[in-house]
């Protein structure tokens, strides 16, 4: 049986009984029961438990559904829900609905308009924290270092390139938010391809055509997602694309690349720099910053220029 990993402070919300077991990590392969399903849970008991130093609750994969219709319904009341969360909350809350919604996209390919509304909502719920405490990024971010590659990398692209857009110069809510959103989702089709990228360091040739592949192969799953806007659907294709011509899937030049595409194509690699990889090390911000100065006509140099004001100092 596998287990995985759910956040007591959703459950906390919820006085109703559970429906589900939830478990506690005593060895990387046993689990103890705490609670068992129609339980209220008991805030003492878990305050024992981290006082003891056990901060992470479990459910078993087969319930882990039932669970996420907890998360769908924090994710609706936390997004554009100022104030009414503790940042900690929030946070918490933020890592969770990320969770959720990667682990159906991605794990599961399973991507229609309820992980589309909580994409939203993750992207909302991010946005809100930046703008009542800038440096909330940080605390998202660090909350999400023990998750797979894929799930770190699509929220901290959603958060790099809302800061960028911001800083861009970009005022328009609903523009921000279609750049979040293309941000989180730009990846979604890499979890259509035979491998995963994170494992293979030097890609053969026929594993390079087929990641060429993934933002048309994103592109079309949520082209049939009713209500998807045009804009989320463009930075998907293009988050590839590059000024000088060297891109892909369609090598387009310049001007040609959509303005939220160039924004999300800088977030992306500078993400990837910063983040541990199963092949290599994390770079400062600085050296990612200088290996991307290095990549002459890949970027666009004004959206460049900001990051490095960004991060510079």
């Amino acid at each position: 049986m596998e287990y995985l990993e759910i956040s007591l402070e959703i459950l906390e919300k919820f006085k109703r009984p559970l429906k589900f077991d939830v478990y506690i990590k005593r060895t990387e392969t046993s689990y103890t029961k705490i609670f068992k399903s129609d339980d209220v849970i008991d805030r003492e008991r878990v305050a024992q438990y981290r006082k003891k130093g056990v901060n992470s609750f479990y459910v078993e994969e087969n319930d882990y559904s039932i669970y996420c219709l907890y998360v769908e319904k924090i994710g609706d009341v936390l997004a554009g829900s100022i104030g009414k969360f503790t940042p900690e909350e929030s946070s918490a809350f933020i890592k969770e609905l990320v969770n959720f919604t990667m682990h159906e996209m991605i794990l599961k390919n399973n991507i229609d308009e309820r992980t589309i509304k909580s994409a939203g909502n993750v992207v909302s719920s991010c946005i809100d924290t930046l703008n009542t405490n800038p440096k909330g990024f940080v605390k998202i971010l660090s909350l999400m270092s023990n998750q797979p590659y894929i799930v770190k990398h699509s929220i901290a692209v959603s958060l790099f390139s809302v800061m960028l857009a911001k800083k861009y110069g970009i005022e328009s809510e609903s523009t921000i938010s279609h750049i979040g959103l293309g941000g989180f989702l730009h990846d979604v089709g890499v979890g259509q391809l035979t491998f995963d990228p994170e494992d293979v360091e030097t890609l053969t040739p026929e594993q390079r055509k087929e990641v060429w592949r993934h933002p048309e192969l994103g592109r079309q799953q949520l082209d049939q997602i009713k209500g998807i806007r045009t804009e989320v659907l463009q930075i998907v294709t293009q988050h590839h694309e590059q000024p000088n011509g060297r891109g892909y899937p369609n090598g387009l030049l310049g001007l040609n690349i959509f303005l939220p595409a160039r924004i999300v194509a800088v977030a992306d690699t500078f993400s990837s720099l910063i983040v541990k990889r199963s092949f290599r090390d994390s770079f400062s911000c600085e050296k990612a910053l200088s290996i991307m100065a290095e990549e002459t006509g890949k970027f666009d140099t004004k959206i460049l220029a900001v990051l490095n004001g960004m991060f510079i100092k």
